[in-house]
């Protein structure tokens, strides 16, 4: 069977967004996939706007266009799966895979045709996805894994910019009781109750994460040692104040849950576990005195 459908036909039963632009920049096809990628009707589009209004920046519609006649990357004239964001009608970045190719008449260049891939749905599946492998499903909380990478990353940007760090390392007192004397999904609801006293009592550049077990970790830039112990001390205090266990409730005498907090700093100059050792010291200083308090890392301790 024969099927007659022209160009403009196939253009516009594209599942995909096409947009093809004169030598000028200005939109002369703008199909129905396009206007529901972009909001925008093809009156609003073809011949008066140029495409340069629907990528986010100038920077980025020159940088195509090199990449199209740059031979070494796909070829002269053409441009595959090259990914990219463009703005809709109400500026919002929208994630696009662009294939595009350069349209020439004797010898002239006469504009583009270019079919942009939506990646919406990709892009909320890759950071869901990201989000899973960094995040401790019980407390919410970032971790372990994530948590070396943002210490090492966290350390080389002191070692080459200057600036403090610090790192609070936790551990829980009488966590084992609760789960031997009241079941572990006792102990669950104590590790959730900790991911959000973390997630409550931390500034936005604060980060933390579940290091294992009822070992928890507070990576804190720009923050002094004194400056550190405060923050570690309100937490001890916000988690006396929400858990049931904590010394001096009276929801159970059978269990009494606590916090030993240390604190160290560093100018990044010396290993991530060298840091983390560090912390992991003043934390058990702590537990030495009975734990339910703060204490920082003193170079006595080495």
């Amino acid at each position: 069977m024969h099927l007659n459908i022209n160009q403009a036909e196939l253009v516009s039963i594209c599942p995909d967004p096409v947009i093809a632009i004169n030598r000028r920049g200005v939109i002369s096809v703008f199909n129905p996939s396009a206007e529901n990628l972009l909001r925008y009707s093809a009156d609003q589009i073809i011949g008066k706007m140029n495409i340069r209004q629907i990528y986010p920046s100038d920077a980025e519609a020159r940088k195509i266009m090199r990449l199209m006649m740059d031979e070494s990357f796909y070829g002269a004239g053409r441009i595959e799966g090259y990914e990219t964001y463009v703005l809709n009608s109400d500026r919002d970045r929208v994630p696009i895979r662009l294939s595009a190719a350069v349209l020439m008449k004797q010898g002239e260049y006469r504009g583009s045709v270019g079919f942009f891939h939506d990646m919406t749905r990709q892009k909320a599946l890759e950071t869901t996805l990201l989000k899973q492998s960094i995040t401790d499903d019980l407390s919410g909380l970032y971790n372990q894994r994530h948590f070396y990478v943002q210490v090492a990353s966290e350390m080389m940007r002191v070692k080459r910019y200057g600036g403090e760090l610090s790192l609070v390392c936790i551990d829980l007192d009488g966590f084992k009781q609760v789960n031997d004397k009241l079941g572990h999904l006792e102990g669950d609801q104590i590790v959730r109750l900790i991911g959000r006293v973390l997630r409550d009592g931390l500034r936005d550049s604060d980060q933390a994460f579940r290091y294992g077990g009822d070992e928890f970790m507070l990576l804190l830039p720009n923050t002094s040692r004194k400056d550190a112990c405060q923050l570690a001390d309100r937490v001890r205090q916000l988690f006396n104040l929400e858990c049931s266990y904590a010394p001096g409730s009276f929801h159970n005498d059978a269990v009494t849950v606590s916090m030993s907090l240390g604190v160290a700093s560093c100018s990044g100059a010396e290993p991530v576990d060298f840091f983390v050792q560090r912390a992991d010291m003043a934390m058990y200083s702590a537990k030495q005195e009975g734990g339910n308090c703060v204490r920082q890392f003193a170079s006595s301790q080495n």
